[in-house]
């Protein structure tokens, strides 16, 4: 016997979630742990990179004392930041959809029906929304916040994952 209709019932749908195995049966979630490494690690030869070239041209020049940068400071900052970030990890993110963290913690990007993600689409989706968003004043930081903070999801994902249809797994 079946039951009657209720229109209150959510609902129902085959779909799986991430740690439901719909990527096969060898790969498994990132653990949030694996991805704060792969960010440190990421973030760190940023800062290598980066903080020789802001050095160089002065930012940190009565960095005490000097005016908040300016939109067009930040925003060009934000560029040359991007910029580095895409010469760093462009052959990793072509051949194995990871970034130098990703590769060294053992972790990659697939997308969410499967299979390894395009390198535009972590370009385009996945990094560069939230890395222009985070350069407004005042929000963007809180929302570049918001976006890390969805990692504590049932499935992990933060919103660039959910913007790029994207899941971190780890590496077979």
């Amino acid at each position: 016997m079946t039951s009657p209709f209720n229109p209150y019932q959510p609902p129902a749908s085959d779909a799986l979630l991430p740690e439901q195995g719909q990527h096969g049966p060898s790969s498994h979630l990132a653990s949030r742990w694996e991805r704060l490494g792969a960010a440190f690690i990421d973030g760190l030869i940023a800062m290598v990179v980066i903080g020789p070239l802001q050095w160089k041209f002065g930012m940190f020049d009565n960095m005490f004392t000097r005016p908040k940068p300016t939109f067009t400071e930040s925003a060009t900052w934000g560029a040359v930041a991007f910029v580095v970030w895409l010469l760093e990890n462009g052959y990793f993110l072509i051949t194995s959809s990871q970034t130098i963290g990703k590769r060294v913690v053992g972790i990659r990007v697939e997308n969410v029906t499967g299979g390894r993600a395009e390198a535009w689409k972590l370009v385009v989706l996945r990094h560069l929304p939230i890395s222009m968003v985070s350069q407004i004043p005042m929000v963007g930081p809180v929302l570049a916040l918001l976006d890390d903070l969805l990692v504590f999801r049932k499935d992990h994902r933060c919103l660039h994952d959910l913007i790029a249809g994207t899941v971190v797994v780890r590496a077979n």
